[in-house]
């Protein structure tokens, strides 16, 4: 970094007044400004020998360029003063700026200033344009969530429906099952039990294996199914005193030795052929 120094002007004028040759050049009294009592001599033995300069008003107006005040105490008496230019003390005139260069600080402050709030300017406008995208974003997210509710929600209709229609499904194969088997029945009661009908009741028995095999797999896959009010009970066992509590009281085991056991005092499949005809 550059080390800061005093002008040259005012550091020979301190010098001048710090050596004490001359009356008419002095420090006042205070040590915090000083005196011009002679104008002429000041012209002919300071300004031009030290200053390369001509008239007391170019001194004024160098001074006045570096913010010295001028007063006068007497006719013949001219008084300068400035806070940092004050007997003793040199340090203190690098603290003094000219007018130029306070002009040109002004300048870069206000230059400094501006690109400060252009930076603002710029970052300000880059953020409201990263939030409105986040906006677009979110609401585009939003979008696509309320879409996924949506579908889910036809989903959970679709499979409620389709639940329905396999109860529905179900209950009507049950029904017509239940049907067969009554007309079986009805069947088995008009047809004599003699020598001469013996094939027609065997036949009529396999048939009522076979409708008890498929009933049992039914129920097989009731036991297995995740969902147990998907696939309802066959009508034999609605209607029958079997007490069935699937996972409380009976186990699967049991379950089939009393499906075994019931069905075959419904249907009983006794001495059927292996092979019939229909």
């Amino acid at each position: 970094m550059q080390q800061k120094k005093s002008p040259k002007f005012l550091n020979k004028l301190f010098d001048l007044l710090e050596s004490e040759q001359y009356r008419f050049l002095r420090w006042s009294d205070d040590g915090k400004s000083f005196e011009v009592s002679d104008i002429k001599k000041l012209e002919k033995q300071i300004l031009k020998v030290f200053y390369k300069q001509k008239s007391f008003a170019s001194f004024i107006r160098q001074l006045n360029l570096y913010g010295f005040k001028r007063s006068k105490i007497k006719r013949n008496i001219n008084l300068f003063a400035h806070r940092y230019f004050i007997q003793g003390d040199k340090k203190q005139l690098i603290n003094i700026i000219s007018q130029n260069k306070l002009k040109v600080l002004e300048e870069l402050s206000n230059q400094d200033n501006n690109l400060k709030h252009q930076i603002y300017e710029a970052e300000h406008q880059q953020l409201t344009e990263t939030l409105k995208d986040l906006q677009i974003q979110q609401k585009q997210i939003q979008m696509k969530f309320n879409e996924q509710i949506h579908l889910q929600m036809q989903l959970k209709l679709r499979i409620i429906q389709m639940m329905n229609q396999i109860n529905t499904h179900d209950i009507t194969i049950n029904i017509k099952a239940q049907h067969s088997y009554q007309l079986l029945c009805k069947v088995m009661q008009l047809i004599p039990n003699n020598e001469q009908h013996k094939e027609e009741l065997a036949i009529i028995r396999s048939i009522c294996k076979v409708f008890n095999e498929f009933h049992l797999e039914s129920i097989s896959s009731y036991l297995g199914s995740p969902n147990d009010r998907l696939t309802p009970l066959p009508f034999y066992l609605q209607d029958s005193s079997v007490s069935l509590e699937f996972g409380n009281k009976l186990g699967q085991n049991q379950f089939y030795e009393l499906l075994q056991n019931q069905a075959t005092k419904i249907f009983q499949p006794s001495q059927v052929k292996q092979q019939f005809m229909i």
